[in-house]
């Protein structure tokens, strides 16, 4: 007898078309689960947050010094893009802490991976940026490959 092989990443056409927001957005409730180690969660959005910052400085300070022909200026821009690398580095190392405890996939990263049918994403973003985004202001984070919903502020569980 023939074994038939499932295909997991089956996309149609409604869910193609749903709009800006894919997935279902993580929730603070009661049954949420509860992270163990809250620090590298906060590091990574940090680390992310600060890299975002150089990245816009270092795009304004170039453009000024394009617009004003000040090489100081050029260079200044050059360099802030080289720290912007080094910080997108160290959020990479930084990501790899942030782990599901179910799965053990990493929230922070992108991967190749199919995602779960309730993985959070918004349209400009990546799965990992939206989970970044999502930790700082929500302060949860659903993870994209198994879709459970967790809470950076739990406590305990009710």
């Amino acid at each position: 007898m023939p074994v038939k092989h499932r295909i997991r990443n089956s996309v149609t056409r409604e869910q193609k078309q749903r709009g800006l927001i894919q997935g279902k957005a993580p929730h603070r409730e009661h049954n949420a689960h509860k992270v163990l180690r809250k620090w590298p969660y906060y590091r990574g959005v940090l680390i992310w947050i600060s890299a975002l910052a150089l990245l816009f400085l270092s795009v304004a300070v170039f453009s000024f010094g394009v617009w004003q022909k000040d090489k100081q200026a050029i260079y200044a821009g050059i360099a802030l893009f080289g720290a912007w690398v080094f910080m997108k580095l160290m959020f990479f190392f930084a990501s790899k802490a942030t782990t599901c405890p179910l799965c053990r996939a990493n929230h922070f990263a992108n991967s190749r991976s199919s995602k779960h049918k309730k993985a959070f994403k918004v349209f400009p973003f990546s799965y990992s940026s939206t989970a970044v985004i999502t930790a700082a202001l929500k302060r949860c984070v659903r993870c994209m490959h198994c879709g459970v919903t967790f809470d950076l502020t739990k406590k305990y569980r009710k």
